[in-house]
């Protein structure tokens, strides 16, 4: 008789365990789902398209090859400044 309690508490313990993790998961599913949509409606309510990030994965190289995707700013845009001596500052008032 205490084999099959104890086979059957081992079971219970385990379906438990089971049921405890499988929760857990789905609940972070859920939060990352939820977090998702709110980070989209919040970019919407601005006025904002949502961006989405791809990455081109080459196999062949290491790593997986991560190339970047050109540049950032187009270099028509780009405005070149002079740059000029900043004189320097007062001395400044010690507050330690």
């Amino acid at each position: 008789m205490s084999m099959i309690f104890r086979r059957v508490l081992a079971f219970l313990v385990r379906l438990v365990v089971f049921l405890i993790g499988a929760v857990f998961a789905v609940g972070l599913l859920l939060l990352g789902f939820v977090l998702t949509l709110t980070l989209v409606a919040w970019a919407l309510l601005r006025g904002r398209r949502p961006q989405v990030r791809r990455f081109k994965v080459d196999p062949r190289q290491p790593f997986g090859g991560f190339r970047p995707r050109g540049a950032a700013v187009d270099p028509a845009n780009v405005v070149d400044v002079e740059a000029r001596e900043v004189p320097s500052a007062p001395p400044r008032l010690d507050r330690s």
